[in-house]
């Protein structure tokens, strides 16, 4: 899911689709900047993103996949958090790591940001008056995040790199997906242990009011335990790194017969 650079043929639907995702990421730093209360769980967060994502397992046979996981940090922190957290994670990916195109920045931070927060904090909203809103929206909002980001990285490939639609849409989105659906899975059930274990850590249900919008997180201190779960995710995703699945992933196999094609 991470676009590199020099793929884009098409100059000003580069420019075009950088502009939506660089639109997104101002206006979730310009919230964000109101209030600061939630920075140190926010920046838990992102640390644990940035290791998980390194860690790719294989869905189909010739591909593989890795978590997003903006969806779990919309639920916990809401969309402008997540989405400027998940943006410092793609900028140290870019700039550190050559995971992701620096001149493609922005259409990363729109596929696997900005789209997956608005459609979790879509669910977010219409389930906030059940009590398992929070676990569903994680859940499901990962699943459409996964299905719609890869959906829009594979119309960009289709347009700007003329890459073959049904091969493209075909290994993108179906891939991201089926990840997807494991991800909601794992994404739930990290809400529903923050539900039980540390609720203050969520961010608070009044905030999803337009006008308050992550206006009320949790104080940095709030819910010693859900820092403890955090911890704990971090040290797995480490521990896992060197197992990490050497198969491409649904990008690469897409780009590897594009090329032959060419």
């Amino acid at each position: 899911m991470h676009l590199a650079d020099g793929i884009i043929d098409d100059p000003m639907l580069l420019l075009g689709v950088s502009c939506l995702g660089a639109a997104a990421v101002v206006t979730a730093i310009t919230r964000v900047k109101r209030c600061t209360r939630g920075a140190a769980w926010t920046g838990a967060l992102a640390a644990f993103v940035l290791a998980a994502q390194a860690v790719n397992v294989p869905v189909v046979p010739g591909a593989s996949a890795h978590v997003v996981g903006t969806g779990l940090m919309t639920v916990t922190v809401g969309p402008a958090r997540a989405i400027a957290g998940m943006f410092g994670v793609l900028l140290v990916q870019a700039l550190l790591f050559a995971d992701g195109g620096v001149t493609v920045l922005f259409v990363n931070a729109l596929n696997l940001a900005a789209i997956p927060a608005l459609l979790t904090h879509l669910m977010r909203r219409l389930l906030q008056r059940s009590a398992r809103g929070p676990v569903v929206a994680a859940g499901l909002g990962t699943l459409l995040g996964n299905l719609f980001g890869a959906t829009s990285l594979a119309t960009v490939l289709v347009a700007g790199a003329a890459a073959p639609p049904a091969m493209t849409y075909g290994w993108l989105v179906g891939i991201q997906t089926a990840a997807g659906a494991v991800e909601g899975l794992i994404a739930a059930a990290s809400v529903a242990y923050l539900l039980q274990r540390a609720p203050g850590l969520l961010v608070a249900e009044s905030s999803l009011a337009p006008r308050a919008l992550d206006e009320r997180v949790a104080e940095p201190g709030a819910g010693l335990s859900g820092y403890g779960g955090v911890l704990v995710l971090l040290g797995v995703a480490l521990l896992a790194l060197p197992f990490a699945s050497q198969v491409p992933d649904a990008l690469e196999v897409v780009l590897e017969r594009l090329g032959e094609l060419r």
